[in-house]
């Protein structure tokens, strides 16, 4: 459906008048070849009914038009909203077939004039046009309504009442960033019969401003009406029927010169747009024109037209832009306005500004979602403001961007907050059962303080200030200051691993909200070093495993006394089932020699056993085997804790044949008697053995790979040998050296001057 303030014969009378101005420019107006312009009826759309007013997404996707074809919502012959998908992403388009807008935004009457703009959501919004009737509220003839589409549905239309009048107000444009309304109305104040309007939104007030005349630079004593503004903000694609086009209505272009907010508002707007330009032939006919929407990269345009062999009234039909008439590279910048430790999003104000003007708008979501298109060749700054925050600038270059391109960009917003002249530290020191330490300690705050300097400490807690506001003037250099301040923390302690610690000193003085700490805490965990630890299981039946012993590299014959009294878990369960032999086996790793490793193995089954005999299990029903690295539980030795698996001792009930079978006896021990049980255990009745002899037999020597473990008292240090795994002593002999392996390897998870303990697995 068309508009027109004049009938047929004064149409006439008015092409009679300016055919002579029509006759001098007609030479003047750009031709294209056809086979550039490439111009292609849309023959899946257009019926032989009137498909009229399209408009096409930025990304070329959606196609929305009117049309006053079957099966619309209205009466026959109304005109209702319509929308094609297009189907390929690349390429020319394919479009399905069409699908009427439905209810709630057609109606009985007519509903037509579409324009969209993509929210940062991903939903639509929709500008229309429509008559203010029953149930649709505003003046009787054509008004801009609005609606928005969540999860594939529209909202109930709403009217742009700071906009609509008594006249004919149609024809929307809405800009993509959602900054500028344009529109076509016959009401006063303009220079002709139907002229182009603009309206700017408010988004602090969040309504639309009060409309102004585009000017008389585009506006003529004629008809100018399907205003288009393409995604650049500043490319404005309208049709007119004034003097010296190509027929009745042509389409034209121009461009912004300055921002139209500029300057006041006054209808004298013709310094701030370019002169229009006509796009000429073949774009232009000798018919109607009309209603141009040009694609995001600026290649291709959409237009309705009733020129000669179409399929209906007025089809749809796409076109190449010429050269001339393409609009300037558009470059988007979208991302979040975010808290930037809660994650939460702001309902924030966003200013551009370039040296051409500048422009103002908010997120409009409340999980802070934004999107501006931006022409390249320009350098932009983004100052992001909301109440509450400290303010954000962010300079965005894009002079070297020569390709339309999507940016993206989050802004993280910090709370407003009152800075100290210093922040006060406390940092703590703990073991794993949050028991207060006092190490040594030393730290580094950089880049204020690079050489190391004592902690101070008080009641066992270290003490520091952090300067702030006491050396910058602006909170906003203090805190970015400190967010780029390190802290390293050293610490040393007696039977714990050396702790070095790095955090960031904005991490340490916010709270989980963001907040400001003007007094913050660092609790820092220091590790025991290796003790062992104890892990019991169920037994898995006749033969299964009962316990592992785990040691530490070069030991064999001490155990932390702490972890030690796991194994009367072992002895609990045996007392249980008092009858059962119970079977040591002592391993090794395979980074010694092979005879070092056996001798190793033997004196850690010889030292666990001596440890169950302690806790209640007699003697003779304990019996020990050495394998060395023979049997590893862990094939690979690359890793740390690899070794550590293979560094052990287990303890099985009744061993079955595949666990007895194989590696050497250990001999029994004859040369002390067991220490006095903790708790003597009550083991069912058995067979006493023979007593043993006095003093052992000279004559008959044990043999050369067995050994008792050692009758002296425990040394205090281990003496490693670089390759191996050290510290056996065989009965009645000092400790012996062990013997070199041909590729030494030091041991791992040595520490100088601390002593490597064994730790016990009961499972």
């Amino acid at each position: 459906m068309k508009f027109r303030n004049m009938g047929a014969a004064g149409s006439i009378a008015a092409l009679l008048m300016v055919m002579p101005a029509l006759i001098a420019q007609g030479a003047r107006l750009p031709v294209t070849a056809d086979n550039v312009a490439q111009i292609q009826n849309i023959g899946a759309v257009n019926t032989p009914y009137s498909e009229y007013t399209p408009y096409i997404t930025a990304d070329e996707h959606f196609l929305y038009f009117q049309s006053n074809r079957p099966g619309g919502v209205g009466e026959s012959g109304d005109f209702d909203l319509w929308f094609a998908e297009n189907e390929v992403t690349a390429g020319a388009p394919r479009f399905k077939t069409p699908a009427n807008v439905g209810l709630p935004v057609n109606s009985g009457y007519f509903d037509g004039h579409p324009t969209l703009r993509k929210l940062p959501s991903g939903d639509y919004e929709m500008y229309f046009a429509s008559f203010g009737e029953d149930g649709r509220p505003g003046p009787q003839l054509t008004n801009l309504y609005y609606t928005i589409q969540r999860d594939g549905k529209w909202s109930v239309p709403e009217p742009v009442v700071e906009i609509n009048t008594d006249f004919h107000d149609r024809m929307p444009s809405i800009s993509q960033d959602g900054h500028y309304l344009f529109f076509s109305s016959d009401r006063p104040g303009g220079f002709g019969r139907d002229d182009i309007w603009v309206s700017e939104y408010d988004f602090a007030a969040k309504r639309w401003g009060k409309p102004r005349n585009a000017g008389r630079t585009i506006n003529t004593p004629s008809s100018e009406v399907t205003p288009a503004i393409h995604s650049d903000n500043i490319t404005l694609y309208f049709s007119s029927d004034r003097a010296g086009g190509v027929g009745g209505y042509d389409v034209y272009v121009t461009q912004m010169l300055q921002d139209i907010a500029a300057n006041g508002g006054s209808n004298d707007e013709e310094s701030k747009w370019k002169r229009p330009a006509n796009l000429g032939t073949p774009y232009n006919s000798k018919f109607d024109d009309e209603y141009p929407t040009v694609v995001r990269n600026g290649n291709f345009m959409y237009f309705a037209s009733n020129r000669e062999n179409g399929q209906g009234s007025f089809d749809i039909y796409r076109a190449r832009v010429p050269d001339f008439a393409k609009p300037e590279v558009v470059v988007t910048i979208k991302g979040r306005v975010k808290e930037k430790f809660s994650d939460k999003g702001i309902e924030a104000n966003i200013r551009i500004s370039d040296l051409d003007g500048e422009r103002n708008f908010s997120t409009q979501q409340p999980d802070g979602l934004y999107s501006a298109d931006l022409i390249n060749k320009k350098q932009y700054k983004f100052t992001v403001t909301a109440p509450g925050y400290q303010p954000i600038e962010y300079i965005a270059d894009l002079r070297d961007v020569n390709t339309p391109v999507t940016i993206q960009k989050d802004f993280e917003m910090v709370r407003a907050i009152a800075l100290p002249k210093q922040i006060n530290l406390t940092v703590l020191f703990v073991d794993d059962k949050n028991r207060t330490l006092k190490p040594a300690a030393t730290y580094t705050l950089a880049p204020d303080i690079k050489d190391e300097t004592i902690l101070p400490f008080k009641n066992g807690a270290g003490r520091l200030s952090i300067p702030a506001m006491s050396r910058y003037k602006k909170p906003e250099d203090a805190l970015a200051a400190l967010e780029k301040q390190k802290l390293t923390v050293s610490a040393s302690l007696k039977g714990f691993e050396n702790l070095a610690e790095s955090r960031n000193v904005g991490d340490l003085i916010r709270g989980p909200n963001g907040e400001l700490l003007g007094d913050a805490e660092l609790k820092l965990v220091m590790k025991r070093k290796d003790q062992g630890d104890v892990e019991v299981v169920p037994t898995k039946g006749p033969g299964g495993l009962e316990a592992i012993v785990y040691f530490s590299t070069n030991v064999s014959n001490r155990l932390n006394n702490e972890k030690a009294s796991g194994l009367k878990n072992v002895v609990d369960l045996w007392n249980k089932q008092p009858h059962k032999y119970v079977y040591v086996y002592g391993h090794a790793d395979s980074r010694g020699g092979p005879d070092y490793n056996m001798k190793l193995s033997r004196s850690r089954a010889a030292f666990v056993k001596k440890r169950l005999v302690q806790y209640g299990i007699p003697a003779e029903m304990i019996i020990t085997k050495a394998f060395g690295a023979t049997r590893p539980a862990s094939k690979d030795e690359s890793t740390v804790e690899g070794r550590r698996k293979n560094r052990r001792a287990e303890i099985y009930f009744d061993a079955s044949k595949d666990k007895n079978d194989g590696g050497e006896d250990v001999a029994p021990d004859t040369s002390e008697k067991p220490e006095k049980p903790v708790k003597p255990a009550k083991p069912a009745p058995v067979k006493k053995p023979a007593k043993a002899a006095k003093k052992p037999a000279k004559k008959k020597p044990l043999p050369p790979e067995e050994v008792e473990p050692s009758a002296k008292p425990e040394p205090t240090d281990d003496k490693i040998v670089p390759g191996a795994e050290t510290g056996v002593i065989e009965p009645g002999k000092p400790a012996a050296p062990a013997k070199p392996v041909a590729e030494p390897v030091p041991p791992e998870n040595s520490t100088p001057g601390a002593i490597p303990n064994t730790e016990i697995r009961i499972k």
